[in-house]
């Protein structure tokens, strides 16, 4: 899924900008740490937003660290909102629990030796999570680490709810959060379906912007969806 941009429609009148953190550290002892990479490409996402005027928004994020770190690029520490709806799913806990499962769950997994050493499989992972994702909405796998999809999908909506109460307030708002909240909310608002979300869960892009816009009628419409025409190079293009 490609970065796609719509013209703005002319009543327009609020906002939302879904951002998802920048590049982690995958591979290492701790994923939710921004990599060297991440920390640059936050700062190029805080200058993009700044310089399109837009970094005066309010900015929200989860409380994971990644969050934490890319959303202090955009903005001051103490002006920045922590909402705990907004934290991923660990999508490490899905893979190992459907790997458990494979023969049941008919799923092609990769040895034992994928888990230990994801840099290596990410396009394994990638290739197979909206699989993995489909079993987990469907309720054919469980997880004892990320509990139930229904549980993850309503928690997003309540995040979702009170973003569009603070949209009767500001204009817009800056929203730092991981793939797997973005595609889920982004599919809710415009109403996609859940093979959509799976689709542009595993296609977002690292300090990618989403950006939806709600017209006078209360509907939303996309005018950037998982772009990153602000990143300066394919070096900056990471997908985990």
């Amino acid at each position: 899924m490609k970065s796609i941009h719509s013209k703005p429609s002319p009543d327009v009148q609020r906002r939302l900008f879904l951002i998802r953190h920048a590049q982690g550290s995958l591979g290492t002892d701790d994923y939710d740490r921004l990599s060297e990479t991440g920390l640059q490409q936050a700062d190029i996402l805080a200058r993009h937003l700044q310089q399109a005027g837009q970094s005066q928004h309010p900015v929200l994020r989860g409380d994971l660290r990644r969050h934490r770190q890319t959303a202090e690029a955009l903005a001051a520490v103490d002006t920045i909102e922590v909402d705990a709806d907004l934290n991923e799913y660990r999508v490490d806990g899905l893979l190992a629990a459907a790997f458990a499962e494979a023969e049941r769950l008919k799923i092609r997994a990769p040895g034992s030796e994928a888990l230990a050493n994801p840099t290596a499989y990410l396009d394994t992972f990638l290739a197979l999570f909206p699989e993995v994702l489909l079993a987990w909405q469907e309720q054919r796998l469980q997880c004892a680490l990320n509990g139930h999809w229904h549980a993850f999908h309503a928690r997003v909506k309540a995040a979702a709810l009170r973003l569009q109460a603070q949209l009767e307030r500001d204009e817009g708002v800056l929203v730092v959060t991981s793939a797997g909240v973005i595609s889920t909310m982004a599919a809710d608002l415009l109403g996609h379906d859940l093979a959509w979300q799976r689709e542009l869960n595993v296609a977002l892009y690292n300090a990618s912007i989403t950006e939806l816009a709600q017209d006078e009628q209360g509907q939303w419409h996309v005018q950037r969806l998982n772009c990153i025409k602000h990143l300066p190079g394919p070096e900056f293009i990471t997908l985990a």
